[in-house]
């Protein structure tokens, strides 16, 4: 009987984390999924959708509606040029391949489109994340019985497309994402899922991306398909990225989507030039002491941004990753850091409000926060976040608990306990 509740828990747990892998209209269930109806407006396709979800309609007309995404015009990628190229010609260091990487993007009065290759801007070697000859999971996601791609040996001759005998590389493969200008920190429903577009007005054909990087490669969460932290595996990462298995042939036990290779970010991406602006030193031009310049745009529309924040000093995030303060133009925003620690960018759609656990399925990746609802940047300027804030709700702020930062800064989380002592002991005294 133990034996048994054990295999049923390791099994419940393994379904559960394959779900933070797999977008749900990717889990094979038979009943349609309809979207947000709103995203047909102005299209053929409303009142058939609004039927649908009000369930007076049903059948073929309501699964073969076109997917959100196909409905958007995202900037176009020269085929022949972004697509039907190589590993081998890609490495090429030219003016004109860049690697291999394409990017485009355009914008109107409310979002960004962009439109992928992902393809790095810069040279990898080819990949096993274990070693050559070995597989692809850990011995934790061994264990929790998480392994998605038993009979998978890096370097075998039978991995298809994006592989050799010294392990994987990237395959070009188009993806788009349609993301806000700007997020609203004030929206009723935070914090929210790392990965969750539909909630944001967003939208992504890369369902494990919770980002996009300034290069149109994909920002994933801090684990690998197994749930396992990149640090926990011990994978070694170039530019905090590697490829994805190579399940071209459909070597997969587990619920995630084939395909070959695909290059994506887990960690900061430090060969990036937000990165090395600041850490190639000064007589090169560094600027190690200023605001730390934008890396990628998150799901929910708010800026990710390099480690530092105004000084070199660092931030003081919330649960999720985010905080309030100035960014690198001297607005004040809402936005993400990158961080060396777990969840690397950002473990919810902040802010977090002190909820971010709420919002975690699996492996727990919040931050530890700054001991209060909302987190702004010690020195941050009040009147420029109030300003910000009107846009969306001038009395957010009123409802939640901030932490002490405009002309206080010395009085954060962790030392104004340590003065409230020492004002009671000397009282005492």
């Amino acid at each position: 009987m133990e034996r048994g509740a054990a295999r049923d828990a390791r099994e419940a747990r393994k379904a559960q984390r394959a779900k933070r892998q797999v977008p749900q209209d990717q889990t094979g269930d038979d009943k349609p999924t309809i979207p947000d109806c709103t995203v047909y407006k102005d299209t053929e396709y409303f009142d058939t959708c609004t039927a649908c979800d009000a369930g007076t309609k049903t059948g073929d007309e309501c699964k073969n509606l076109p997917k959100p995404e196909d409905l958007i015009d995202y900037p176009d990628i020269d085929k022949t040029k972004c697509l039907d190229i190589s590993w081998g010609t890609g490495r090429e260091n030219t003016a004109d391949n860049n690697f291999g990487n394409c990017m485009a993007m355009k914008t109107d009065s409310t979002h960004r489109y962009i439109t992928s290759n992902n393809v790095p801007d810069f040279y990898v070697n080819p990949y096993c994340p274990i070693g050559l000859g070995k597989g692809y999971c850990v011995q934790q996601e061994i264990d929790a019985g998480t392994c998605f791609f038993t009979g998978l040996t890096c370097g075998a001759s039978d991995n298809g497309p994006g592989t050799n005998d010294y392990g994987d590389f990237w395959v070009p493969q188009e993806d788009n994402y349609k993301i806000k200008l700007e997020g609203d920190p004030t929206q009723s429903d935070r914090p929210g899922d790392m990965y969750d577009a539909k909630k944001v007005g967003a939208s992504k054909t890369n369902g494990a991306a919770q980002g996009v990087a300034i290069n149109g490669i994909a920002i994933q969460g801090p684990n690998d398909a197994g749930d396992v932290s990149i640090d926990e595996a011990g994978f070694q990462l170039a530019c905090g990225g590697h490829v994805t298995p190579p399940l071209g042939n459909n070597q997969t036990t587990g619920n995630v989507p084939s395909g070959p290779p695909k290059y994506h970010f887990h960690k900061a991406p430090e060969c990036l030039s937000p990165f090395t602006d600041a850490s190639k030193g000064l007589a090169a031009g560094g600027e190690p002491y200023k605001h730390a310049k934008l890396m990628g745009w998150a799901i929910d529309g708010f800026g990710i941004y390099a480690y530092q924040e105004e000084g070199g000093k660092t931030p003081v995030v919330d649960e999720c990753g985010g905080h309030f303060g100035p960014i690198d133009t001297g607005e004040v925003k809402y936005h993400y850091h990158s961080r060396a620690i777990v969840p690397y960018h950002l473990a919810c759609q902040g802010p977090a409000l002190g909820q971010c656990n709420r919002t975690q399925s699996g492996t727990n990746y919040c931050h530890p926060g700054c001991g209060y609802q909302v987190c702004v940047q010690p020195g941050t300027d009040e009147e420029k976040l109030k300003s910000y804030l009107a846009k969306f709700d001038d009395t957010w702020l009123d409802k939640y608990t901030v932490n002490p930062y405009n002309g206080v800064e010395a009085l954060n989380s962790f030392a104004l306990p340590i003065v409230v002592a020492i004002i009671l002991n000397l009282s005492v005294w």
